[in-house]
This record gives structure tokens, C-alpha cells and sequence, in this order.
């Protein structure tokens, strides 16, 4: 079983996504778990100036993944008018789980990207 572009893809997207949400969320769930870690917590503190950019190689990632998964073949049939061939053999295992780890990705990186800006209003309540 050999790692296609897709899946490669989905687990970068998921490892951009859980570096962007260190920063934030390692630290409230230190807090929350009453873990006393202060010197890690300055750690992960320091990867915050690069969130964006973990951000956004994480997008890119899921992006080609979902395209490469979904949206090839409607590209080739509805916009160049061409026929896309798909194989029989096409639907195995390493594309379900390319499938499963896009998603999975495409939701941390939602809750990375989110997190910092709700975390202010759940904590006010």
C-alpha cells in the first residue's frame, strides 16, 4: 500500500492545522486539565507569529486533496469536454482513507482558524 498525493495531502493539511491551533489551544487545555506546564506552554506560545502561514499550507493542502478526490473528473467532463476514465479498481481502501483524513482535516483547520476569535465569547459566560 503505497501513500498517493491524496492522502499525502490530508495529512499535511491535518499536521498544518494541529501547529496553527497550538499556539491557542495546548495552552487552554493546560489550563483546563489543571496541567502545570508553564515552560511548554511558552513553547507552543512561540509558534503563534507562524499560525497563518501553518494556516494556510494546511488550505492549499486540503484544497488539492479535495480537488484530486471530487472535483478532477467534473473539471475534465463539464469544463474541457473531455471524457474522464475512471478505473474500477479506482475506489479501494487508500481513497477512503484519503477521503476520511481530508475531512477530519478540513474540520481541525476550521477550528484552528476559528478557535482564537470564540474562545473570548465562551469564556465570558
Amino acid at each position: 500500500m503505497t501513500l498517493n498525493k491524496e492522502t499525502f495531502s490530508g495529512a499535511l493539511g491535518t499536521i498544518a492545522a494541529l501547529l496553527g491551533a497550538s499556539c491557542c489551544i495546548a495552552p487552554t487545555l493546560f489550563v483546563i486539565f489543571g496541567v502545570s506546564l508553564g515552560s511548554f506552554g511558552g513553547t507552543l506560545s512561540a509558534l503563534e507569529p507562524y499560525r497563518w502561514y501553518f494556516l494556510a499550507v494546511g488550505y492549499i493542502a486540503v484544497g488539492y486533496s479535495i480537488y484530486s478526490l471530487y472535483l478532477k473528473n467534473w473539471v475534465k467532463e463539464k469544463i474541457l469536454k473531455k471524457p474522464a476514465i475512471e478505473c474500477a479498481c479506482e475506489e479501494g481502501t487508500l481513497n477512503k482513507v484519503s477521503k476520511v483524513l481530508t475531512w477530519i482535516s478540513l474540520v481541525l483547520l476550521i477550528v484552528a482558524t476559528v478557535y482564537p476569535y470564540i474562545l473570548p465569547i465562551i469564556l465570558e459566560v
